[in-house]
């Protein structure tokens, strides 16, 4: 299932919220203290008028992410709002702060430090951690002893404020140590059990080292707090990361019930039913987004994939269509599983040469992907006739560079070389041009030369003989060969010598080699007897009216 995961790789940027929203403002700040700072600011501006929104709280947020993005005039703006709606909020004079030490101007940012500690007295810890990260995060180097100071003044206020040990948490995963700051994120837990930050944050932190864990972690708040989209969106991401496609499934359909959801929520839903191979459910979520033009080409994939999944193959095929004209860009690109569901379509359609089109474009996505050739030359033969020779040739040089691709160096997988021998075979009896045929022919004796080095000459060797032969007989055709013949006389030898030999194959072997040793003895050596001792021996490997008729009609 994982490769599939290249289809969700966009499905969860951020999108337009849906209107309507259960924890209001609330939601964004949580997207904010979590690091997700385009969700934050698509649901504060979305409820930055609703009745119930405490504007100080969002307008500092929303300054916060406007000076995550270097715009620090706007940020003042938003800062200036928030103390406008309610001066006696205490952090959005940290905000001012934030952007006079962006500025260089560490006095004015004191000042303004000064008089959030002035308001923020009833909160005085979260104030002073929210202060040093201020500090952490404009210079972790030049005010080291700035943000140390106000972190250890914080816990002199309230040593078990849990905001403290998320900034020590973040800290430590800023340099990497993620043990520890789970640790820490564990701590803020158990001094807040009811902060949905310090949930997400460890299970960010601890998932790669034990999924089920994490998991648990976010389950426990997602519980707690039904209304907390975070909570519920990161529950359900967990589940995807960890290949639980059901729960994941039934997660975010919570999520897409929460009128705080948003757009691309539902897409990643109408991808995650598709994983679950609920296909109906996803072409209708897919349909849905659709008509709103939404991720056009995300959902057009979707509609062309769950079609191929129901066996709708017409339908597929016209999905595909749809979706291949879609122009690419940075972050929506044609994939190799694309082309390779869409070959799949038209072989099934009986479009072979249109599958091998198909299959060319996906190699091109990925030429080291060598499974890919072999799939291509194999759409070739079907696709090639003796009136369309083209494919044969294509079909055999895609079968070369897939085993030798395949890391084999000299050492070559017998059963491989046996079928690249028959891909040369092929195209050496119906190509036209005489030099291409050649090469075709040399080719296909210089695998030969690598499977006799190879082969077992106690067990099925008559095989191996008889692929040369049938080599020589395609190349030569109508001009009988001597050393053809030989060769198919060889074959016979090794096959009356192999006890182990099926009788099924044996008859094939049979069939094929004395019917050319009786043409030759027919046609270049004027051996009557011969010609009908051999053409008698294959008509007993096989009997058949046609071959019976022949030789009634040539030796009477």
């Amino acid at each position: 299932m994982m490769k599939f995961k290249f289809i969700l790789s966009a499905a969860v940027l951020a999108g337009t919220a849906v209107t309507g929203f259960a924890d209001g403002y609330q939601d964004g700040v949580e997207y904010y203290q979590v690091g997700q700072g385009e969700n934050a600011k698509i649901v504060l501006d979305q409820t930055i008028n609703d009745p119930e929104t405490n504007k100080a709280v969002a307008y500092y947020y929303l300054g916060n992410i406007a000076l995550s993005e270097g715009n620090k005039t706007q940020a003042s703006k938003y800062f200036d709002l928030g103390i406008q709606n309610d001066a006696q909020y205490a952090f959005n004079y940290i905000g001012k702060g934030a952007v006079a030490l962006k500025e260089n101007n560490a006095n004015a940012a004191k000042d303004f430090f000064k008089q959030a500690d002035k308001f923020g007295k009833k909160e005085a810890a979260k104030v002073k951690v929210e202060i040093a990260r201020t500090y952490y995060n404009t210079d972790s180097i030049v005010y080291k002893k700035e943000y140390q100071t106000f972190l250890k003044d914080a816990k002199k206020k309230n040593k078990n404020e849990g905001n403290i040990y998320l900034f020590e948490g973040d800290m430590l995963a800023n340099q990497k140590d993620y043990g520890n700051s789970a640790g820490y994120y564990e701590m803020a837990i158990n001094f807040n059990p009811e902060d949905p930050i310090a949930y997400v944050k460890y299970a960010n932190t601890y998932f790669h080292i034990a999924p089920a864990v994490a998991i648990e972690k976010l389950k426990t708040i997602a519980d707690q707090k039904p209304n907390s989209l975070l909570s519920q969106r990161e529950l359900a991401e967990k589940y995807y990361e960890n290949n639980q496609w059901t729960k994941a499934v039934e997660q975010y359909k919570k999520v897409i019930e929460n009128p705080n959801h948003f757009e691309s929520d539902e897409s990643r839903y109408a991808v995650l039913l598709y994983f679950a191979k609920d296909y109906t459910q996803s072409i209708e979520w897919a349909e849905k987004l659709l008509a709103k033009n939404f991720r056009p080409f995300l959902m057009k994939r979707m509609l062309f994939l769950n079609k191929a999944e129901l066996g709708e193959m017409e339908d597929a095929a016209a999905a595909a269509q749809s979706f291949f004209t879609m122009p690419e860009d940075k972050t929506y690109t044609f994939t190799v599983n694309d082309y390779t569901t869409y070959a799949d379509v038209l072989k099934k359609l009986g479009l072979d040469s249109l599958a091998v089109d198909a299959y060319e474009k996906a190699i091109k996505v990925n030429p080291k992907q060598y499974s890919l050739y072999q799939q291509l030359s194999l759409a070739c033969i079907k696709a090639a006739s003796a009136h369309n020779p083209e494919p044969f040739v294509k079909a055999a040089e895609a079968y070369q560079k897939f085993i030798d691709g395949q890391e084999y160096g000299k050492d070559y997988d017998l059963n491989n070389l046996l079928t690249l021998l028959s891909r040369y075979t092929n195209a050496a009896a119906f190509v036209k041009d005489p030099e291409l045929k050649k090469a075709m022919f040399d080719r296909g004796m210089e695998v030969f030369k690598a499977i006799d080095e190879k082969a077992d000459k106690t067990s099925n060797y008559a095989v191996v003989l008889q692929r040369k032969a049938s080599l020589m007989n395609g190349y030569y055709g109508a001009n009988v060969n001597e050393e053809c013949a030989k060769t198919y006389q060889e074959a016979l030898d090794a096959m009356a010598k192999d006890a182990n030999m099926s009788e099924q194959l044996k008859n094939s072997i049979a069939y094929e080699a004395n019917l050319y040793i009786a043409t030759y003895a027919q046609v270049a050596e004027n051996n009557m007897a011969k010609a009908k001792e051999h053409y008698e021996k294959a008509y007993t490997a096989k009997p058949n009216d046609q071959l019976r008729k022949f030789i009634d009609a040539q030796f009477k």
